[in-house]
Parts: structure tokens; C-alpha cells; sequence
């Protein structure tokens, strides 16, 4: 029998250059994410600014303007609603893979929250033709979580829905509670999502569907509810099939107390549930 002589040395070598790789590479994601936040954070105040200017042009703060100008005026703002939005989106992305976001948890009635979201998105979803179907939120949801995470997972869900379903198309919101789960629930009757795209999102910078669905975006919307849903302990799963819509669903377990069994979920058409 042949003796086998392993040198430790070649063993510690290599082990000690992985752990050198490790590092530089953890290294080389925090500065990456640090110069994301830092430039999403400076370039949020001069486009604060050029929103403020084209509030007053529309305004006519200053005196009227003719009719061309105004229109120029309303695509200026629009286009800085966009900016600040994708800022927005890259900032907590980058301050989640940092680790630096913290959640600040509380108790409050999830219908308060939700209800918010819906004023607040009615009048896109109006303006884009499409009808909004919502929930009856006659029922209590205690819940202990962070209010603005859960008001940003809904409102990135519903951006992503206006964007992929096409005029005349219906959009559905149902929230409730299952035991410990917030199940929050957005579908749409959209172009729906190609199997072979389903496994990519969630993922930072991931898109799926056509060209002209693709450059509605940047692929941050998904992976921020991903990131927001796993910092509360709760998970997201996405069902769909081409041109019959999608769903998306997030659970989170974040009900806390007794709370009123759920009316049923949304109120017209039933959704295109489930997928």
C-alpha cells in the first residue's frame, strides 16, 4: 500500500486564501452598497428642488405661462416622481444589504395602513383605465410590525401591477389575518410573467416580460418586498401564467391579539384567483 503524505501547510495556505477572498469580497459589497446610499442621498436634494421649480410653473406661481410650457411643466414633475422613486428604491435596497435598515415595529391596525395605501394609489390606477378592486377593511388586524415596510411592500406591489396590465384591466388588493400570518395579498389580470422568469425575481435588478415592461423599471420593486417581507420573518411567493395575470402573495407573522375574523376578502368581481 502506497503511503499518502498530506502536507498541512498547503491545507492552511488555502484555507487562509478563501478566507481572504471572503472578506474582500464582503468588503468590496459594503462599499458598493455605502456609495449607492451616499449617491442616492445626494442626488435626492437637487431633484427635491427641480420638483419645487416645476410645482411652480404648473402652479403659475410667478404668472401665467402659455399653454406648451404647462405641459412641459407637468412632464418635468412626473419625471422627478420617477427619480425619487427609483432613489428611494435603490437607498433602502442598499441600506438592506448593508444591514443598516432598521425596523422600527409597533402595534397598529393593519386596515389603517392598508387603507392609506389605496387613496393614495387610486388615482394612478384610475388615470392608467384600469379598475381597482379592494378589500372590505370593516375588520380589525392588530398587527406588530413596521408601518412604513408595510406600507412600501403594498405600494411597490400595486406599482408593479399597474405597470404590467394594460388598459380596461383589473387590479385586486385582499388583505387578512391567518392565525399568526398577515396574508397580503395583490393580483392582476395582466400580461402575466413567463415561467422561465418566475425563479429570477425577487432577485435586485431582475425583470421579466416584454422590452416596453422592462423599461417601466429597474427591477428593485420585488426584491424590496423580498428583503422587507424577510426582515419581518415572512416570505412572498409569486404565481402566474402569460396573458391570464398574476399574483403575488406575502405573508408575514406579525398579528398580535384577537382580532375580527376577516369579511370576505375583496368586494366585485371575484380576482383571477387563484392562478
Amino acid at each position: 500500500m502506497e503511503e499518502v503524505i498530506i502536507d498541512p501547510r498547503a491545507i492552511v495556505a488555502r484555507e487562509a486564501a478563501l478566507e481572504a477572498a471572503l472578506r474582500d469580497s464582503e468588503a468590496r459589497s459594503a462599499g458598493k452598497s455605502r456609495f449607492l446610499a451616499c449617491l442616492s442621498h445626494e442626488l435626492r436634494t437637487p431633484l427635491n428642488a427641480i420638483m419645487g421649480f416645476a410645482d411652480a410653473m404648473r402652479e403659475e406661481a410667478l404668472g401665467p405661462l402659455p399653454q406648451s410650457y404647462r405641459g412641459y411643466a407637468e412632464l418635468i414633475h412626473e419625471s422627478g416622481e420617477l427619480l425619487l422613486e427609483l432613489l428611494s428604491d435603490v437607498l433602502d435596497m442598499s441600506r438592506i444589504e448593508a444591514e443598516r435598515l432598521e425596523l422600527h415595529p409597533e402595534v397598529f391596525d393593519a386596515r389603517e395602513a392598508m387603507t392609506a395605501v389605496i387613496r393614495l394609489m387610486c388615482v394612478q390606477i384610475e388615470r392608467a383605465g384600469l379598475t381597482f378592486v379592494t378589500p372590505d377593511m370593516r375588520a380589525r388586524i392588530a398587527v406588530r410590525a413596521d408601518r412604513r415596510a408595510l406600507k412600501q411592500i403594498a405600494l411597490n406591489l400595486l406599482s408593479n401591477a399597474i405597470k404590467a396590465t394594460p388598459s380596461g384591466g383589473r387590479i385586486f388588493l385582499s388583505l387578512h389575518a391567518e392565525e399568526d400570518d398577515l396574508v397580503l395579498c395583490v393580483a392582476d389580470t395582466g400580461r402575466g410573467i413567463p415561467p422561465e422568469d418566475l425563479n429570477r425575481l425577487g432577485r435586485p435588478f431582475e425583470q421579466a416580460g416584454s422590452l416596453d415592461q422592462r423599461a417601466a423599471g429597474v427591477g428593485l420593486g420585488l426584491s424590496l418586498v423580498k428583503a422587507l417581507a424577510g426582515l419581518h420573518g415572512g416570505a412572498l411567493s409569486i404565481s402566474s401564467r402569460p396573458w391570464e395575470g398574476t399574483e403575488v402573495t406575502v405573508r408575514l407573522p406579525v398579528v398580535v391579539g384577537d382580532h375580527t375574523p376577516p369579511e370576505p376578502a375583496l368586494t366585485g368581481p371575484r380576482a383571477p384567483n387563484r392562478l
